[in-house]
Parts: structure tokens; C-alpha cells; sequence
């Protein structure tokens, strides 16, 4: 398994990046490919045993920072770590790809270069969060900070079927998180989307509203939100987490008998104290893009990019789980309108993509061929165009940055709840493919013509 490693990525990085992979390729026998920028990997490198390791840098001298605009980011910098690792999964150099840095630019440049699975509108992080019994998969968790119903029913789609597949859950329990569990609750947008899952009993088990406090008791296997309200919700419990092993640790180091006690249930601790460590988990999986990501906390230490790095070794596994998601949304309404063109936020991605490809500014070739001079094993890539080129270009970097001006200007508009459809009267109004192109007719003749509802790429740095 060929994992690509974003080596620049993260608060850290790149001391715990290479001592996460120099990990995973001692523990589990991974080829791991350190993409960044070479002088300084190699630095790195030479204070780590790496004999016999499957270990080799592939050069990207441009590095994208905590504080980069997604979409400048990839448009500015085609030649960082995050953009040639990406193209390195697209063309099977690599199986999977893992960062734990700008966890919007990741989406971004994932969703330009891999390409969304069919049918999917958007994205999603899928995150597991300690719960009673195993642990609940939190969706999203900070990849969309807006959405609209549509994207929370597909949302619960993919967490649904990643569930039954990697867990091994025969029908997993889809909650929506809400102020109150009676269906009155919640807003607009919640309603619409329990609307489309109720719809879609078949394959969904939707058992109906959760509150914050049902994530960690169990009470539904996927919990289904907006990436703000997720990452939120997450960060808060991992803030509790250490809030409560730090105070264990005092009592039980204050005196003798808190030492004594300490010895009687070490074990029991240790356990607790891993299912709280986010870092065990290591990363969530990026579902509704057309290829393997792993996206890691942006703090997350070396242990936790060892463990991200086996996370995103079960390819196979995960490719599955893409195919199932593209084959449910095909038998339902709510699944993405196949338009790729309009001026919305997916019409932007459309054209970014097709700008990427039509003006790369070089095909990646021999990652696996020893340059001049280096260490046996690590990869040079050709020359790459003058730096001044790839990070300025006016045209391109204004147009799709005013777009995105555009839309963090709008909010949401609330959706109106789906009302049932009935025979000959023509498409279901609850319907998310027919809101799409009402909506779009709207939006033409509306001024300014930017399209309200649409979701733009969470900037949470720090995912």
C-alpha cells in the first residue's frame, strides 16, 4: 500500500510528519511517499534510523499554509505538497493520501482534482467521536460551514454506508443533531432533510432528531450536521476529554492513597484514556471525493499520523464504500443535479477543475526515479516553472477569489420542508433535484446572480 504523506501539513510539521511515517512504515510495513520540499525532509530524515524502511521524498517546493485561502491555495500554488500529492492518487501513483494540514485547502484541491463521486454535491469530514459501547461518526466534521438539506441527506448517505462497511454494522442508526429530539425542533434545514431520509427508509435507518448530549451515549451510530456545528461540537469534546484525564491525574498524584488507588485501576484508566485520545483514531476519512483521504487534526503528534497512515491503508475497503454511496443516491431524488456548469460554488469547482488540467504546468513523472546526487530511492520531479508563475496569475487567482467573496457574503435561505408526493400530480416537491433547478432558474434572474444557499469550503485550519 503507496500512501502519500503531506509532509508540510500541520502545526508541526514536518518533525512529527516524518517521525509519524518512519511509524507507520516500521509498524506496519507501509510505503510511505513524504511530499514536500526535499532539502528540508531530508533534514528531518537523517535524525531517524530509516534502513530498510520503505520511505522516499517526492519533491513539492511550494507549501500551503494554516492561514492560505482554499481556493487561492489551489489556484496560487499548484506546486505544494497537498496539489501534487492529490495528483499523485489521481494517477495511481499513490492509494491514498493523508494531511493534517489546511483542512479547506484539502477539500478544495480534492474536490478540483479527484473529482466529487457521482451524484455527490459535496464532501464531507466523517469523524468518529468516542461514545457507550464503540464510538459515533460524526458528520460532517468541518468541511461545509453552510449547507442546505440535500447535502444533509447525502451526508447521512455516505456516514451510513461507511458504518455497514467498515464497521460491520448491518443497519446503522442515522440521527440528525438538533435542539430537542420532538420533530417540531430544529430549523428549517433539519426538517427538510429528515423529510428526504424519511423518505428513503430503505436504505437509511433514520431514527429520527438527536441532541448534543446523544454523540457520546450512543445513542445513534451517525450523527448527521452542519461542518460548523460539527467541528464545534468536536472540538468540545476533545477539550472535555483532557479536561477530565488532567483532573484524574491530579487525584490520583495528590497524595499516598490517591497512588495506591491509581495502582488498582491503571488498567481500567488506560482504556478510558484511549478511547477518549482523539489522536488514537489518527484521521477521518474525506467521503464524496473519487479517491482515499485522510484528513488529521492540525496538532495532531507523530503517533497520530502513524495512526492516520493505517487508516487510510484499508483502500480497498474505502473504495467500496464510495461505490455504494454513488449506487444509493442513484435510486433517490435528493441525489446531486449532474449540471456542471452555472454560478454557483459547484459551477466554480467545475471550472476550476477543467482550468487545472487544461494549464498544468507539468506532468509529474518518475516520483520513483533516484535524482542526481540524493539517496537511493527518493524521488525528483522535472523542473517546475518559475515561482513568480505559479503563485501569481491575476486572471485566474481574481476571478475564482471574488467568487468566493461572493458567496461567504450570502446566508442560507430556509428551505421549505418536503411535502409528500401524490400520484399524477408530476415531481415530488420535497424533491432536492427539483429545489436545484428552481433554485437555479431563480438565481439567473436574480441580481447579482450568486446563488444563496450554496456551501463554501469550511477555513478551519485546524481540523
Amino acid at each position: 500500500m503507496r500512501i502519500a504523506l503531506d509532509a508540510m501539513g500541520g502545526d508541526l510539521a514536518p518533525k512529527v510528519t516524518v517521525e509519524g511515517a518512519v511509524l507507520a512504515a516500521r509498524d506496519f510495513g507501509a510505503e510511505v511517499m513524504l511530499v514536500g520540499v526535499r532539502e528540508t525532509l531530508e533534514r528531518e530524515l537523517a535524525a531517524h534510523d530509516v534502513t530498510g524502511l520503505p520511505i522516499r521524498i517526492v519533491h513539492a517546493p511550494e507549501v500551503v499554509t494554516m492561514d492560505d485561502s482554499p481556493l487561492e491555495s489551489v489556484l496560487g500554488k499548484p506546486l505544494s505538497s497537498i496539489h501534487i500529492g492529490l495528483e499523485m492518487v489521481k494517477r495511481g501513483e499513490a492509494h491514498s493520501f493523508v494531511s493534517a494540514g489546511n483542512s479547506g485547502a484539502v477539500m478544495a484541491a480534492a474536490m478540483a482534482i479527484l473529482g466529487n463521486l457521482p451524484r455527490v454535491d459535496r464532501p464531507a469530514i466523517a469523524s468518529p467521536a468516542p461514545a457507550a459501547g464503540a464510538h459515533t461518526l460524526l458528520i460532517d466534521a468541518g468541511a461545509n460551514l453552510e449547507v442546505k438539506p440535500l447535502n444533509l441527506a447525502q451526508f447521512a448517505v455516505m456516514g451510513s454506508v461507511y458504518c455497514r462497511r467498515v464497521r460491520g454494522i448491518a443497519r446503522p442508526r442515522v440521527g440528525i443533531l438538533s435542539n430537542g429530539e420532538e420533530s417540531s425542533k430544529g430549523t428549517d434545514l433539519t426538517r427538510a432533510a429528515a423529510a428526504m431520509l424519511r423518505q428513503a427508509s430503505t436504505d437509511i435507518n433514520y431514527i429520527g432528531y438527536v441532541e448534543g448530549r446523544d454523540i457520546n451515549r450512543g445513542k445513534a451510530d451517525v450523527v448527521v450536521t452542519d461542518g460548523f456545528t460539527g467541528n464545534v461540537a468536536l472540538k468540545t469534546m476533545e477539550g472535555f476529554a483532557a479536561f477530565l484525564l488532567g483532573n484524574l491525574r491530579e487525584v490520583f498524584g495528590a497524595n499516598w492513597r490517591g497512588k495506591l488507588a491509581y495502582l488498582l485501576v491503571r488498567k481500567s484508566l488506560g482504556a478510558i484514556r484511549e478511547r477518549l485520545d482523539p489522536y488514537e483514531y489518527g484521521g477521518a476519512p474525506l467521503l464524496g471525493v473519487n479517491g482515499v483521504t485522510i484528513i488529521a487534526h492540525g496538532s495532531s503528534p507523530a503517533r497520530a499520523i502513524r495512526n492516520a497512515i493505517r487508516a487510510a491503508g484499508n483502500e480497498a475497503l474505502v473504495r467500496q464504500v464510495n461505490s455504494e454511496i454513488s449506487e444509493i443516491l442513484g435510486k433517490y431524488e435528493f441525489a446531486a443535479s449532474s449540471k456542471q456548469g452555472g454560478k454557483g460554488f459547484k459551477g466554480i469547482f467545475a471550472r476550476m477543475r477543467e482550468r487545472l488540467h487544461r494549464h498544468n504546468p507539468r506532468e509529474v513523472e518518475g516520483h520513483a526515479a533516484a535524482g542526481p546526487g540524493r539517496s537511493g530511492g527518493t524521488g525528483e520531479l522535472p523542473h517546475a516553472r518559475p515561482e513568480h508563475e505559479a503563485r501569481h496569475d491575476p486572471s485566474r487567482v481574481e476571478a475564482f477569489s471574488d467568487a468566493s467573496e461572493a458567496s461567504r457574503g450570502n446566508g442560507v435561505k430556509p428551505e421549505a420542508s418536503a411535502a409528500p408526493h401524490k400520484p399524477g400530480s408530476g415531481p415530488a416537491t420535497g424533491s432536492l433535484l427539483n429545489h436545484e433547478e428552481t433554485s437555479e432558474a431563480q438565481t439567473d434572474a436574480a441580481p447579482g446572480n450568486e446563488r444563496s444557499a450554496q456551501a463554501k469550503p469550511a477555513e478551519d485550519k485546524h481540523s
